[in-house]
């Protein structure tokens, strides 16, 4: 009974999008940067703008949408078209970015009538089940240094989701999605730490473009709470 749900579809469908995020970011991760990844890939709450007011509801004032759209130029600044085309890599980041603002707004319905429990459980089940086959055919075994940094990994991964799906949980998707902006100081210190890598003067200026947006779309969220404090909690007033 603790892992039953109502709402089996939505799971499968959360579950095919984290498959392909996990392939997505993989393989980004791979060909890019860590700071060039970690900064497009806050381009999904510049989606997820666009998405919750259409499958959730959320009102989504021009200010707001004006605001994404600025978002959306930061972005541009770090996968750095080349002669109108983006590298690969940077198409399979962004790609990854929307299917992560796809999946946060199945998290958010999700967790109307989901525990987290449930909501943590069939993902693994079904990216386990799904990877199973490829592992089956290329496995090599790790070594126990390996060993401990792919449990290192798992940990880090169960905590952070429980963290985000804890976070949709009490808060609307616009408002809790930006909070995540850490990430990229982290990302630029391993990235330079352990594989030299320093981010250029465009990937800064994306940066401050994608990370600034999103922090004055949080503004414009608590202003709207402030100046409405009747609206209900799962629509937003800006």
């Amino acid at each position: 009974a603790t892992l039953k749900t109502s709402r089996p579809g939505l799971h499968f469908w959360r579950a095919l999008l984290a498959v392909a995020l996990i392939n997505c970011n993989f393989y980004a991760f791979t060909k890019l940067p860590l700071a060039d990844v970690t900064a497009i890939g806050f381009s999904r709450n510049l989606f997820l703008v666009v998405l919750a007011g259409i499958l959730l509801h959320e009102k989504v004032s021009y200010h707001r949408f004006f605001v994404t759209l600025i978002g959306f130029v930061g972005i541009v600044f770090i996968v750095q078209p080349n002669y109108g085309t983006f590298q690969n890599a940077s198409w399979i980041a962004l790609l990854g970015a929307s299917l992560g603002a796809t999946m946060m707004v199945l998290i958010r319905k999700l967790t109307a009538t989901d525990s987290n429990l449930v909501m943590m459980t069939y993902p693994a089940l079904a990216i386990t089940a799904v990877t199973s086959i490829p592992t089956y055919l290329t496995w090599v075994m790790p070594t126990y240094p390996e060993f401990g940094l792919i449990a290192l990994m798992a940990l880090a991964g169960m905590s952070g989701q429980w963290c985000l799906i804890q976070g949709f949980r009490l808060g609307e998707a616009t408002a809790v999605a930006p909070a995540s902006y850490v990430r990229l100081v982290f990302a630029s210190t391993i990235g330079f730490y352990f594989f030299g890598e320093i981010p250029n003067l465009v990937t800064l200026v994306g940066s401050v473009i994608i990370v600034g947006s999103n922090i004055y779309l949080i503004v414009l969220e608590r202003k709207g709470r402030h100046l409405s404090p009747d609206e209900p909690a799962h629509h937003s007033v800006v």
